[in-house]
């Protein structure tokens, strides 16, 4: 069951359309940068300064780069179907 709900994902993101594709790529890369920022954050919260703001700060941009790329992929699937069904 699980392996057949991984392979569909999978096939759903190789049949994806080179333009949402692109856009999600572009996407993750955005989310990555901001995940980046957020461990340089609370890696300063680490080494230099223990300040509770900070660890929220950077908690915080963590999620939110989480939220960005599930929202990505999730929209790349919804554009891509509703693109796939209107053709």
């Amino acid at each position: 069951m699980f392996k057949l709900m991984i392979k569909k994902l999978k096939n759903t993101f190789y049949n994806l359309d080179k333009k949402i594709l692109k856009i999600l790529k572009y996407g993750l890369i955005f989310c990555l940068f901001i995940s980046i920022v957020s461990v340089a954050i609370l890696l300063v919260y680490l080494f230099l300064l223990h300040n509770v703001i900070i660890y929220e700060i950077g908690i915080r941009v963590f999620e939110i780069s989480l939220y960005f790329t599930f929202y990505f992929i999730a929209s790349a699937i919804t554009v891509d179907t509703i693109v796939k069904k209107a053709v």
